[in-house]
């Protein structure tokens, strides 16, 4: 294959070669910006934190349930 020097290298490169194949609606960055969005984030921890709590719950249940059935 080469070197590779005639192969768009970076994003802007590889948009431009897109736009001028005139694909532009298939281009996807492989490395997108960083979503920084702060609320977004709070709410997926609370949301993550919720599902852990529901999961240990659940466990807690589960183990006495067994901790019952071994009694009798």
């Amino acid at each position: 294959m080469g070197s590779g020097s005639t192969r768009p290298n970076n994003a802007d490169d590889k948009m431009i070669a897109a736009i001028e194949r005139g694909d532009q609606g298939e281009f996807k960055d492989r490395k997108p910006v960083k979503n920084t969005d702060k609320k977004l984030i709070k709410e997926k921890e609370a949301r993550t934190e919720k599902a852990q709590e529901k999961t240990e719950r659940l466990k807690a249940l589960r183990l006495a349930a067994e901790k019952e059935a071994k009694a009798k």
